[in-house]
């Protein structure tokens, strides 16, 4: 099981890989809500996401056999992206399973990291199914994008950032999907100062985490359809479930319009392009999800790769609500 000092590591090794993703105060968020609102923008990291740390971190973690024979896994995209980025640094060969649904924004870019893409399958098993095979068919090390130590790891390097540059936090908004970012930033966070709260943020369509605290055991969601692509898993993993049930305080659920309204917001105000699933934070903090005030509050943004058409048609339905 992942450890905080397994985090601290990870740190000291991927960080001069990484652009340093300072924290932005948002004074109109502030206002809003009678808090001190930052926003902590992974959506201007190499690749587009938070997901380049954990990949550079498990990378590092392989072994020389490994290294030489290549590795395969399966994503949505960021993860993807990620993936072939830190694969190109160190050199290794990498197989990626995109589903036939996946942003063809992010499969360009993961095809531009130097990446093999092999789109198959329309969900999250049916990458997973693919990769697997793929993995044993051609002697590839799988990489999961939620179960491995060395990952978690890697994503919480972004909790000790944010404690770093604003230790005086009181409360951390993060997306949640397969769990393993939120797990690694909350074990992060939590273990040097267990007093921060540490909030999730799903999509009501693909709430397969929430559900599972709720019951205690992990839930597997009969389908999920959701903008915010990137957190549209049928269930969590084992292991973040695990250290979400130990670090995390609440998982809060966001609308599908609610996420609209904070992609705009953040363009519009905070001159800031973010992907649906990065825009979860600011959705749950603008519908006062969570019922704070006088708070130091962080929110991450998780990513910002979109589509443009995307893009294109929320901002025309914001455009069209607010003529009506």
């Amino acid at each position: 099981m992942v450890n905080y000092s397994d985090i601290l590591a990870a740190y000291s090794k991927v960080t001069k890989f990484k652009n340093s993703t300072l924290l932005q105060y948002s004074r109109t968020l502030s206002r809003m809500t009678g808090n001190q609102i930052y926003l902590k923008p992974e959506n201007l990291q190499l690749t587009g996401s938070f997901k380049l740390g954990g990949a550079i971190n498990v990378m590092m973690s392989l072994t020389e056999k490994q290294r030489e024979k290549g590795v395969v896994t399966c994503s949505a995209g960021n993860w993807a992206q990620a993936v072939a980025y830190a694969s190109r640094l160190f050199n290794i060969r990498s197989v990626i399973v995109m589903a036939e649904n996946a942003s063809r924004t992010k499969i360009n870019a993961t095809k531009g990291y130097g990446a093999e893409v092999v789109v198959y399958g329309r969900n999250s098993n049916d990458v997973v199914s693919k990769a697997m095979a793929i993995s044993n068919s051609e002697g590839l090390t799988y990489l999961s994008p939620f179960e491995d130590d060395a990952l978690i790891a890697g994503h919480g390097t972004i909790g000790l950032e944010i404690l770093k540059e604003k230790p005086d936090t009181e409360v951390v908004f993060c997306p949640v999907g397969g769990g393993a970012f939120i797990s690694g930033v909350a074990l992060a966070i939590k273990e040097k100062s267990p007093e921060i709260k540490i909030i999730g943020v799903e999509p009501e369509n693909a709430n397969a985490m929430w559900l599972s605290l709720k019951q205690n055991s992990i839930v597997e969601k009969e389908h999920v359809d959701t903008i915010a692509d990137g957190l549209a898993l049928k269930k969590p993993g084992k292991k973040p479930f695990g250290l979400v049930q130990k670090y995390v305080d609440e998982i809060v659920l966001v609308t599908e319009d609610e996420i609209k309204k904070a992609l705009v917001f953040l363009l519009e105000r905070a001159k800031l392009l973010v992907e649906p699933s990065g825009a979860v934070t600011v959705a749950a903090i603008i519908a006062n999800k969570i019922n704070i005030k006088n708070k130091e509050v962080v929110a991450i943004l998780s990513g910002g790769n979109i589509d443009l058409d995307k893009l294109v048609n929320f901002l025309k339905e914001e455009i069209t609500s607010i003529k009506n």
